[in-house]
């Protein structure tokens, strides 16, 4: 069985299309790593008071420069500090940015920006949801932000869930979790997930090309024919056939996420890694987990919806003889969970049909991470589950479906 695998290995990687692809998406990987980085930016003024924007590796340097003395943990006491620093400058120049002098902003008010963006997202007007002005929340007031988050949370869940109590409880008691006080280092944020999030959706949409002339190809070529009639040519070919397939366009997936990582990463600083989730994404999510942590996670299910989509589109490749017909098939599977959710009317149903299908954790709109940071629960009976759950359980129970139903498949179509 291990030289059988070895050497359709070899005939698969062998092939012009393979290498194209793989390169193709290592090539991807790397432009999106080198995106996230080019898209950081930092505004500051020269000795000779002229505007300084900077861009890339530079902007990163430099904010980090800048947060430094914020990072760490952001205690009562550093937020308190942050908002007597801002009154002071909103009592000499007003709320409106454009009347703060830009050196006194840069050097005041811009290296405090994650604490205030922070307080912003709690202290909301009860009766509107509206954020409350800056300006109105004293420094005495902004030192209870830990008390007004869970307040806030408990709030927007209530509302969002008024006849689901089951989920205001189960999110609460997640959030029970969440260590306080936050911690903070500049570095891997929202950007450099959802970019990560996109790679992956760009690895699957490749590798179903691979995927999809496995078994089709053959068929298409006659070279079935001479296999099936060899000693092994019945179901451990098609054993064969699907572990090799899984296991060249895994190792594209491993190398083309590790090159990702290496590099955005490390432009950013890994102790970024230990930021907590609340700070890089949302300050009343309820989700106990550091940034570093979450980015596991998002490639864990990103791996597990990988195989899925691959499993779903070998099952194909053994059903059809046209390689086309299969792709067709397979991309459109990779692309309907993102129009479901688009065109979709969100219902329940509609929401356990787009995640529970095989690519049901990646898209453009809908994946893993976009459910993570996101507040949604869905219903079954009287069961109401989170929806970071279910992408994937329901992925790794398709990997095993559809990996026997495509065996099952090609060992009737030898037999046929």
């Amino acid at each position: 069985m291990k030289r059988m695998i070895a050497l359709e290995l070899k005939r698969v990687a062998k092939t012009r299309s393979t290498w194209m692809i793989a390169m193709g998406a290592l090539l991807l990987s790397v432009i999106m790593a080198l995106l996230v980085i080019s898209f950081d930016r930092h505004w500051n003024l020269d000795e000779n008071g002229m505007d300084v924007r900077l861009a890339g590796r530079d902007a990163i340097q430099a904010n980090q420069e800048m947060l430094k003395p914020i990072e760490g943990e952001f205690t009562p006491e550093k937020i308190q500090d942050a908002f007597a620093t801002y009154h002071e400058v909103y009592e000499t120049y007003g709320a409106k940015i454009e009347d703060i002098p830009k050196e006194v902003y840069y050097n005041k008010i811009a290296p405090i920006n994650p604490i205030l963006n922070g307080v912003r997202e709690v202290y909301v007007d009860k009766s509107t949801g509206i954020p409350i002005p800056l300006y109105e929340i004293s420094p005495e007031e902004a030192v209870n932000f830990y008390e007004q988050r869970t307040e806030r949370l408990d709030s927007y869940l209530s509302y969002k869930y008024k006849d689901s109590p089951d989920v205001v409880r189960q999110a609460l008691a997640m959030n029970e979790k969440v260590k306080a006080p936050f911690y903070y280092v500049y570095g891997v944020g929202s950007n450099t997930s959802d970019y990560l999030t996109f790679c992956i959706f760009l690895l699957v949409m490749l590798c179903t090309v691979i995927a999809a002339s496995i078994f089709s190809a053959d068929y298409h070529t006659g070279a079935d024919d001479i296999l099936r009639c060899t000693k092994h040519g019945r179901w451990r070919l098609a054993v064969v056939k699907l572990l090799s397939a899984m296991l060249l366009t895994t190792g594209i997936f491993a190398v083309c996420v590790t090159a990702f990582i290496l590099i955005s990463y490390a432009a950013f600083g890994w102790d970024s890694l230990k930021t907590t989730l609340q700070l890089a994404f949302s300050a009343i999510s309820f989700v106990p987990l550091t940034v570093g942590e979450a980015n596991k996670l998002i490639v864990f299910s990103g791996l597990l919806t990988f195989l899925a989509t691959v499993c779903y589109t070998l099952f194909l490749s053994t059903k059809f003889t046209n390689p086309i017909t299969v792709l067709g098939l397979a991309l459109g599977c990779c692309l309907l969970p993102t129009i479901l959710l688009l065109a979709g009317s969100g219902t329940n149903i509609e929401n356990w049909i787009r995640l529970c299908l095989p690519s049901g954790g990646i898209g453009l709109k809908n994946s893993f991470f976009y459910e993570l940071v996101d507040f949604n629960f869905l219903s079954l009976g009287s069961i109401n589950i989170w929806t970071p759950y279910i992408i994937p359980v329901a992925a790794g129970i398709e990997i095993v479906l559809f990996f026997i139903l495509a065996v099952r498949s090609y060992s009737r179509h030898e037999a046929a």
